[in-house]
């Protein structure tokens, strides 16, 4: 399943054809029990992830990505752990977007936030869309679904030294 999720090509967003030398890909995957404890951890595996791979703390990027990805694991235990007894940490960076996901076995498939909603996963659906990124949601492979934020790794998404 994580296979195809990272192996998708964004269509909306990057152009086909082979990818160039900087548009190196890293993944990440990490099954956890849909539990508050394990969400606390996601949390601060998303930092030690990121770090290592070189997207610097304290950077716009860095902390929409850690806050996006609290929220959709919070959402993934609060609303889907009665069903789904376990969640998915997805990340991946590109040479030009950092991507970041929760995937549950619940059904149930939420609306995209539109502009002017209210709630969690609308203030994540906001931030993204203000840092020119985008949420997703999608019927994972097998039931469930994965709801994931594409953010740009661009010089204005970072806090100058």
């Amino acid at each position: 399943m994580i296979r195809r999720w990272r192996g998708r090509r964004h269509r909306d967003h990057c152009p086909a054809g082979p990818a160039g030398p900087a548009d190196h890909r890293r993944s990440y995957r990490m099954s956890l029990a849909s539990t508050w404890s394990a969400a606390r951890a996601s949390r601060r595996i998303t930092v030690t992830v990121l770090t290592g791979w070189g997207v610097p703390p304290r950077t716009v990027v860095h902390d929409a990505a850690v806050l996006a990805l609290t929220e959709l694991v919070t959402n993934a235990v609060r609303h889907a752990g009665p069903r789904s007894p376990f969640f998915d940490l997805l990340l991946a960076v590109t040479g030009s977007h950092l991507e970041a996901g929760a995937r549950d076995g619940h059904p149930g498939l939420p609306d995209v936030p539109r502009a002017g909603d209210t709630g969690g996963l609308a203030d994540v659906a906001d931030l993204v869309r203000h840092l020119g990124g985008d949420l997703k949601i999608q019927p994972a492979p097998g039931g469930g679904k994965t709801v994931y934020v594409r953010l740009p790794l661009s010089p204005s998404t970072a806090i100058p030294q």
